[in-house]
């Protein structure tokens, strides 16, 4: 991994804004030959779908697509990315445990009006209903990297509340969504973080724009990935140590919990290049 990433690490204005409103935007974090290239390979899986009886119109939620390429491997330790990831776990001892790819055609005329109440919630499953502590723990945080332009309204914007991260439960009117939501903004390149407990919804498409995004969800290794994380062995192979480790690579499964360094090639990668690295 390229030192030259430290100039992307995260500032304390970040990391104050992150902690306080639970997302943070990174703008222009791919260039326009980056977003060219990941919309083409996105493109592709897409068609594949079509190819197997998905419709034109439909929404794409594809799980576990990271491996299937090459360009969308190079996004999990993305030098204006990662080193942000890292600094918000507070930890070495991680890995991607998720990704998702987002497709959606427009799903009815431009100006229809939002649907009421939107799907909100916190990521994460039966995390949510077992855990005891209040308000429950971030455990881990997604990137969405967009590959359309939702800087305006009815374009598929995902709907956060700010600062929910923090609220167990979601206020709202049965039938209506919580007042302090809002449509996240992001243009074509930018890079979306949030806390995995910030409360969240996808909204409709109802522009001629197809929505693209692309999802990518780290956590702590000790956490059961969310996906089978299927790697093309040709492009696992291919991989650097600290990429292996992102990608759920160890030497057991003890080694999750109690890691070794041959576990975790991050941790040596930081105490080579950071004058202070976190326990």
């Amino acid at each position: 991994m390229d030192a030259e990433c430290l100039q992307y690490a995260l500032t304390e204005a970040e990391r104050l804004h992150f902690a306080e409103q639970g997302y943070l935007i990174v703008k222009g974090a791919l260039t326009k030959e980056e977003v060219a290239k990941l919309e083409e390979a996105s493109d592709r899986i897409w068609h594949e779908h079509m190819a197997n009886g998905l419709e034109p119109d439909q929404n794409l939620f594809s799980p576990d697509f990271i491996g299937q390429d090459q360009l969308f491997i190079n996004l999990v330790d993305h030098p204006q990315t990662f080193p942000k990831v890292w600094a918000l776990l507070n930890s070495w001892n991680i890995y991607l445990y998720h990704s998702h790819l987002g497709t959606t055609p427009q799903e009815g005329p431009v100006g229809t009006e939002i649907k009421k109440p939107l799907g909100f919630h916190q990521d994460s499953g039966r995390v949510n209903i077992e855990l005891e502590f209040s308000p429950r723990p971030m455990l881990s945080l997604k990137i969405g990297f967009w590959l359309s332009d939702v800087s305006e309204e009815g374009r598929g914007n995902f709907y956060i509340v700010p600062g929910s991260h923090l609220d167990d439960k979601l206020h709202r009117p049965t039938d209506d969504n919580p007042a302090a939501a809002i449509p996240v903004r992001a243009e074509i390149g930018d890079a979306v973080f949030f806390d995995r407990r910030l409360w969240h919804a996808r909204s409709p498409n109802y522009s001629p724009h197809v929505r693209k995004v692309l999802f990518l969800g780290y956590s702590y290794r000790w956490l059961r990935t969310k996906d089978n994380m299927n790697i093309r062995p040709d492009l696992l192979a291919a991989c650097a140590p600290i990429r292996r480790q992102l990608l759920g690579q160890g030497s057991n499964c003890n080694g999750f919990f109690s890691p070794k360094d041959e576990d975790v090639p991050l941790k040596l990668w930081m105490e080579e290049h950071l004058d202070e690295v976190m326990a």
